[in-house]
Formats: C-alpha cells, structure tokens, sequence
C-alpha cells in the first residue's frame, strides 16, 4: 500500500532526491548531468529555462515518485536485463540498439538481440518500449526547478502542476495497437516498460480483463516503480510486476470503454451559454 502525502513537487532532478545535499550530488545538479545516461549533459529543454529541464520524477499525492522523463528508466540497466532473462533466459550474447525504425511503423525506442557466440547470426530479438508520464501546468514545474537552482527548499510548497495520465494512455494505446499487432504476427515479444501508477489507471479506464502472464502473448507489460525508502539518497528502479495480453483483448476493452452521456455534454455547454463565453461568428 503507497504511503498516504500530500507532495506535490519534483522528486528527482538531475537523478537526485530534492532532499539530496552531498557534494557528489551538488556536483552532477551543478553540471546538469544525466545520471542515467552516462553523465552526459541532460537534453530536457525549456525555452523558459537558461539550463536543462532535469526533473526526473514528480511527487503526486499517495504515490511514490511519478517518473515523467523516460531516461529515468535507464537506471542501471535494470530493466533491460530483466527483458533479456525472461525472454532469453540469458544476458549472455545480448545487444542492446536504440531508436530502431521500421517502414510504416515508426521507432522502437530499444531493441535486444540475441546472437549466437562469436558470430553476428541472430538467435532471436524482442523490442523494449518505454512509457512515462507528463504533466499539466508545466509553468509550475518550471517555477519549482528555478527555486530549485536558487538553493530553495522546494520540499515546503506545493506547485500546481497536474498529472496528463489519460493523454499518456491515450497516445500509448495507439503505440499498443498499431507496434502489437505486428508482434503477434511476427511471433516475438514487445515489451511496454510502465510505471504501476500508471498501468492501474490503464487498467480501470478501460477495464482490461484478463491481465496475467502467459507464454505465448506477443504483447507484455513491464510493471516498475521508483523506490524512495531503501537509499533515501538516490531512488532506485524497482519491477513490480510482468503482465501480458493480446491485440484482441485490447481491442475488446478499448471498444466498450465507458462513454460518456450526451446530456452531461449538454449540461456543459449550457453553462457555457449562461456565462456568456461564446464568441460569435457573425
């Protein structure tokens, strides 16, 4: 059970806990390195913003950190090499390739392949997609990393930004259906890296049944979460959870997805109406 809070304000940024003040961290904040990525400068921008935008995670009331920069999910490679033990059953003659585009489909972000010892023959290969959150009332995340930069102790407010989970099922849905499809056809694995906050929301909006693992499912679902208790001084990328289903079951849920009545639509305009919001074309 997720701890009951109330934060509300960046998590991680630049691969730190906010709380995080020893100079191994002020260090990497001060050079604005991507932890995750190899130290490399963090590629986040902000035209609002003279340095990256490093937020990393978020703090969204009674969840742990909500990771909302997919380069979070590079941590110590945790996930690729769960990815390559269920599907392989080995790490051993596993390469890793990123942003990988196929005609008519689009990128994948990651590809694992497997050869055979000494050799560049493939034995099999599996595709790694990442999905992460976003946010609304992104002025406010820029005001809390600003405070941030200025040494303020952003842990006393609360910055209004709020959490855009049903655009990010949205987009990511298609993504299922569209890149899915083929893998059934293919007869390989797609796997769909997502945080457990967000698979529940998934789960219920669209009331997804049958959500077990099984072998023969093309389609799986990595389920991760960000630890914030077991190193209080950088959080650590956890796999709750594999789940698994199929481009027909998806189908079916996102067909009988509840719809919403036309009398609240027009309850809605009528207030609209009354408040004279309109604007006339004429």
């Amino acid at each position: 059970m997720k701890a009951k809070h109330k934060k509300h304000y960046p998590a991680e940024i630049f691969g730190y806990p906010v709380e995080n003040k020893t100079k191994e961290a002020k260090g990497i904040i001060r050079n604005h390195l991507c932890p995750f990525s190899n130290m490399v400068r963090c590629s986040k921008q902000s035209r609002l913003l003279k340095y990256p935008m490093g937020i990393c995670s978020v703090w969204w009331p009674n969840n742990s950190p909500i990771a909302i920069c997919p380069k979070r999910l590079l941590q110590d490679k945790t996930i690729f090499i769960k990815v390559a033990d269920y599907v392989f059953g080995t790490t051993d003659n596993v390469l890793l390739f990123s942003k990988v585009k196929l005609k008519r489909i689009g990128s994948f972000d990651f590809v694992l392949v497997k050869h055979k010892p000494i050799s560049d023959e493939i034995d099999d290969f599996c595709v790694v997609e990442f999905q992460t959150d976003s946010t609304t009332g992104t002025g406010k995340l820029v005001k809390a990393m600003k405070d941030y930069m200025k040494e303020k102790d952003i842990t006393k407010n609360f910055y209004a930004f709020g959490m855009n989970t049903y655009n990010t099922i949205k987009l990511s849905f298609i993504q299922m259906l569209n890149k899915g499809q083929v893998f059934e056809v293919w007869n390989k694995k797609i796997i769909w890296v997502v945080q457990e906050y967000v698979y529940k929301n998934m789960v219920n909006r669209f009331g997804l049944e049958d959500m077990k693992l099984k072998k023969d499912d093309a389609n799986l679902f990595l389920i991760y979460d960000i630890d914030q208790s077991s190193n209080p001084n950088q959080y650590q990328l956890i796999i709750k959870d594999i789940k698994s289903s199929t481009i027909e079951n998806l189908m079916k849920a996102f067909r009988r997805a509840t719809l919403p009545k036309i009398d609240d639509f027009i309850k809605i305009l009528y207030q609209k109406l009354r408040l004279k919001l309109g604007i006339r074309i004429t």
